[in-house]
């Protein structure tokens, strides 16, 4: 008889990697252009951040001038890195009857209720786990030593 607790950790490792799957292609998402924050959904625990492109229907954000540009291309990438890390999360899609939002949050913009199933249980890694220092360690070894 198969072991119940091994099945279990099977089905949270499968969740973990997929959710944290999910972080990693909006983050790839977001660098690459496809998709940019365009709003802050505000509530009373914090704040949300919404991002849209023409890959969900919606349409490119991009500045009437150079810096505003820029500044919406530093908050992407900050963004990215955030999911990177795992410091905030897609939290869900918000549907509009255009357009097709990805919501980002976590508790660094306030809002701690977030399911997290990537926390592993005391002294377990798990694949996503791995997956997530791989490219954590890759994208610190490939930065510029001069930040």
């Amino acid at each position: 008889m198969a072991n119940p607790r091994s099945a279990d950790m099977r089905t949270r490792d499968l969740l973990a990697t997929t959710q944290y799957s999910i972080d990693i292609i909006a983050a790839i998402l977001l660098l690459t252009g496809q998709i940019t924050t365009t709003g802050i959904f505000l509530v009373p625990e914090g704040f949300y951040l919404g991002a849209t492109g023409p890959i969900l229907g919606g349409v490119r954000s991009t500045g009437q001038f150079g810096s505003a540009s820029v500044i919406l291309d530093v908050v992407d990438v900050l963004a990215a890195l955030l999911l990177i890390m795992n410091a905030i999360r897609v939290t869900g899609p918000y549907i509009t009857s255009h357009r097709f939002f990805l919501v980002f949050s976590g508790p660094l913009f306030g809002i701690k209720d977030i399911v997290n199933v990537l926390e592993p249980e005391k002294g377990q890694a798990s694949g996503s786990m791995e997956l997530r220092n791989y490219i954590r360690n890759t994208m610190v070894n490939r930065m510029p030593k001069s930040l």
